[in-house]
């Protein structure tokens, strides 16, 4: 039947079907993806059940792929691959147990942030689990003109530690997190990245902050870019900008981090177990 592409919902998302990404897709299938995740943001391609290494090579096709900073959950025979797990193993977690646990885009904490984000599930729990997205470009479409002009050509102070945001908590299960977010802090540097960022494909205005890692906004006052960056992240999460993605078995997630955010929703406990492989592809700095 070949491929077959479908919207998900009226924001963001297409069910992508009738292709296996193990078998190496030809140039036109290829193109048509690409066409798809421009369109759409979020592609999700259904009864793929990739290993590693096949999910490694389709998402080497989008371009570098990152080199992970938690190297203590990436597989040791395919270190592109994350591991985002609450599974335990002697008592020790077998993957990132927190991931996702607030409001962000991957990597924005970087000079070059990531451009997508490809996620395979691997084990899905008996209930809750789903991912949400947000649309970064209608979210700032839909901001007031008097919001538009205050952060027009302003830049957000991106940090990724913990430890430097009040906004968000640390996990009980994170039990290296002081360590971890201690040692982030040391090797990287606060960056600071346009507040409206220009989609380099595609050409659109996106909101590039979320709570997770955008702490401040460069040579301005806390006692005035606080409270703005409260309205810009109280707005971007509105339900008309929102999509929620309730995984099945051999679901392949895809996203665009320039102009999305999302969450890992939780609504699970230990011993009901949610596993994924992430791997993630080197962008370009934000303009």
């Amino acid at each position: 039947m070949g491929m077959r592409i479908a919207p998900l919902s009226d924001v963001l998302g297409a069910e992508i079907a009738g292709i296996d990404i193990a078998r190496e897709l030809d140039a036109a299938a290829f193109e048509a993806v690409r066409g798809a995740f421009l369109r759409y943001r979020v592609l999700v391609f259904r009864d793929q059940y990739l290993g590693p290494g096949d999910q490694v090579a389709f998402s080497a096709r989008f371009g570098p792929l990152e080199e992970h900073d938690n190297r203590r959950y990436n597989l040791p025979d395919q270190p592109h691959v994350m591991v985002l797990s609450n599974d335990l193993r002697d008592g020790e977690p077998v993957g990132v147990p927190d991931a996702g646990d607030s409001w962000h885009t991957d990597l924005s904490f970087k000079e070059t942030p990531s451009l997508c984000t490809l996620l395979q599930a691997v084990t899905l729990p008996r209930e809750g689990g789903d991912t949400a997205f947000a649309c970064m470009t209608r979210a700032y479409a839909a901001l007031p003109a008097d919001i538009k002009a205050r952060i027009a050509g302003r830049r957000a102070i991106h940090n990724p530690s913990k430890l430097a945001n009040p906004r968000v908590e640390i996990s009980p299960l994170r039990k290296d997190a002081a360590a971890f977010y201690s040692g982030q802090s040391a090797r990287f540097a606060e960056v600071a990245h346009p507040i409206v960022r220009t989609h380099p494909e595609t050409g659109e205005k996106s909101l590039y902050v979320q709570p997770r890692f955008a702490i401040g906004i460069e040579d301005m006052d806390d006692a005035e870019a606080q409270p703005l960056l409260d309205t810009l992240f109280a707005h971007q999460t509105r339900a008309e900008f929102v999509y929620r993605h309730r995984w099945r078995d051999g679901d392949l997630l895809m996203w665009d981090n320039r102009c999305l955010i999302h969450y890992a929703t939780g609504g699970y406990v230990y011993p009901d177990i949610r596993t994924m492989h992430r791997t993630t592809v080197l962008g370009d700095r934000p303009y």
